[in-house]
């Protein structure tokens, strides 16, 4: 018995090691912005340049724009902090409410995203927006609602009622009126 027992723990501590040794335990470290090529340096210096920007002097465009970077490159959480951080008037501007309504929506808080669009849309529609700014809010008021009315708190947690979703929103018509 007590040889059986010793072999039975060569055999699993042999395994182990088998595992340890070959078996794949190695996670790749994800990168935040890739590296390598001439378009990476760029848009390096590109983001650089936008934080700076948005550091010393925080206006609409910039936070929109460093928001926007953020969010290309799959990080809400810092476009979501670089828009909260910036003063309220910048953060009332219909182009950050519509950047934050984004963000708001990738970290899971949909109901939240619907409440900013729906403000960033009234903004619009009470003063002169370009013509993008205002399709693109009524866009994401369609969406958002229809997001919320499926019960998707999370949208990564649900991708395929998600997508059920955006084309429920697609189906709706809606007029826009251009000044």
């Amino acid at each position: 018995m007590r040889v059986g027992l010793l072999v039975a723990n060569g055999l699993v501590l042999g395994g182990i090691a088998w595992m340890a040794a070959f078996g794949g335990m190695e996670v790749q470290a994800k990168e935040v912005l890739p590296h390598g090529s001439d378009a990476s340096v760029s848009a390096v210096a590109e983001l650089d340049r936008l934080e700076a920007r948005a550091g010393l002097a925080p206006d609409a465009a910039t936070v929109a724009a460093l928001a926007g970077a953020y969010l290309d490159r799959d990080q809400p959480g810092l476009a979501t902090a670089v828009i909260e951080k910036a003063p309220l008037s910048v953060r009332e501007r219909p182009e950050v409410a519509q950047a934050y309504a984004r963000a708001l929506f990738h970290r899971g808080r949909a109901p939240e995203a619907l409440a900013v669009a729906r403000d960033a849309s009234d903004a619009c529609a009470e003063s002169s927006c370009p013509a993008w700014l205002v399709a693109t809010t009524t866009r994401q008021v369609a969406f958002f609602e229809q997001v919320v009315a499926a019960g998707i708190a999370d949208p990564q947690a649900q991708p395929a009622a998600t997508r059920a979703a955006y084309e429920r929103s697609l189906h709706e018509v809606r007029l826009v009126a251009m000044r």
